[in-house]
């Protein structure tokens, strides 16, 4: 941001001609709708304006002209050129970029398909780049800058459908007057909210290779002088954990509203079978008649259209099936297969299980110490407490670079921290091969 800039003082003096009202938005865009990038005259915009006023209800008056002009006026200080010679309009790059980034938003989709081709491209175009001198930073500027914003929208699109579907929800239950339609409609939200929930599942099968990336993110802290690239590395690594987070919230806002859907629907049910049961009864006290036969026996008669009903026959005697005893022949005697253990296999696989969890015992260690370290001392001096490890751990510098980069992870996403990363080489004698920038953990 430019120093001496205030975002916030610029916009209030000018956010009503940045930000139109929804008349003249709607006027923007319908105008961008039929001439695109094309000129237009005046003739034609007013007859827009009288269309759209139509449309919105508002009544005509007398100042129509007056009103014509004041918008046309105000629509040319950041949306519409004016030509003096020809006296012809057409849109400002502003105005076209307003008008293309909501008919974006609201006409296109999302395609799971596309997602994970897009995601492909990514993983294989790092795959590719990353042994060679600089490929990390032309990863960053020709493919990743492009394609993260275009995935971000994909979450966005989905998750506003959601939002949709439940702003619906809401609206439908306070209908009273149309009770009849009620469950039609909300069982039509529930296969919405349905077809939406799998659609969010084929976007987060897409996503897994965000792992995959993160995986040869990792490569690349561990084989080059990260320091050149922290700041990019963490970025992307940020934007995955936000779009798998972002996925996971949508599928938990649909598994929340689909029950109280499905509740509502139950409810409705059994209030409305209340109502007909209601109503039926007091048309068959206030209908029924009390008559006479041939025998002078009074009975009750039924209102005309109801059919009588035999409720139940005490000659009517339970009816059951008989099922004959059937001797059940002997089952055949299962073999058993014996179980082959391969004894160098298991001690292999115990081995490596050990060693794995020595391994992981050693970071879980070494990361705690360096937190601890600077939770109680303020400060942590990273480099040569990096070496301290190398030394302890015998020059195992695979195990050196995962708990640093443990360290580096836990340190950046710690509020109360602050790293700081200056490019001064630091070396130890010990291991004259291996250099470090200077880089301390402050305690905030």
């Amino acid at each position: 941001m430019m120093d001496g800039f205030n975002l916030y003082r610029e916009a209030k003096n000018y956010y009503n001609k940045l930000i139109p009202e929804k008349i003249e938005g709607l006027i923007i865009l319908s105008l961008y709708q039929k001439y695109g990038e094309n000129e237009f005259n005046e003739a034609q915009i007013i007859h827009i304006i009288e269309t759209i006023f139509r449309d919105l209800g508002q009544e005509s008056s007398r100042t129509e002209n007056e009103r014509n002009n004041n918008i046309i006026l105000s629509l040319q200080d950041y949306f519409l050129w004016r030509d003096e010679l020809s006296k012809l309009y057409h849109f400002k790059s502003y105005g076209l970029d307003f008008c293309r980034r909501i008919n974006k938003r609201l006409h296109e989709g999302y395609s799971p398909a596309t997602i994970k081709r897009w995601f492909d491209e990514l993983y294989n175009t790092l795959q590719n780049l990353k042994n060679i001198d600089g490929g990390f930073s032309r990863w960053i500027v020709d493919y990743f800058e492009i394609k993260h914003t275009l995935l971000a929208e994909q979450i966005e699109i989905l998750d506003q459908q959601v939002i949709e579907s439940v702003k619906q929800f809401k609206k439908e239950i306070k209908a009273d007057d149309e009770i009849k339609n009620i469950v039609q409609v909300l069982e039509n939200i529930e296969l919405r909210l349905e077809l939406i929930k799998q659609q969010a599942t084929e976007l987060k099968k897409a996503f897994q290779t965000t792992y995959d990336i993160d995986d040869v993110l990792t490569e690349i802290l561990q084989e080059y002088e990260t320091e050149l690239y922290l700041a990019e590395i963490q970025r992307v690594s940020r934007f995955n954990d936000n779009v798998r987070s972002q996925l996971e919230q949508v599928s938990k806002r649909i598994d929340k509203i689909k029950p109280r859907i499905r509740e509502f629907i139950y409810d409705f049910n059994q209030r409305d079978f209340d109502r007909k049961t209601e109503r039926f009864i007091y048309f068959l006290l206030n209908c029924s008649k009390n008559e006479k036969d041939s025998n002078l026996k009074k009975i009750l008669s039924l209102p005309t259209g109801v059919p009588p009903k035999l409720i139940g026959e005490s000659d009517q005697l339970p009816r059951f099936t008989l099922i004959s005893l059937k001797e059940i022949s002997p089952r055949l005697p299962i073999v058993i297969s014996k179980r082959v253990v391969d004894d160098n296999k298991r001690l292999e696989l115990v081995e490596k299980t050990r060693l794995w969890l020595l391994e992981k015992e050693k970071i879980t260690y070494w990361t705690n110490l360096a937190i601890q370290g600077v939770y109680n001392e303020g400060m942590l001096d990273f480099s040569p407490f990096f070496f301290r490890i190398l030394s302890e751990e015998k020059g195992n510098i695979a195990i050196g670079v995962k708990i640093a980069n443990r360290v580096l992870k836990n340190s950046l996403n710690n509020k109360d921290f602050t790293v700081d990363i200056q490019q001064e080489i630091i070396r130890d004698k010990s291991f004259p091969n291996i250099t470090l920038w200077k880089m301390k953990i402050w305690k905030i």
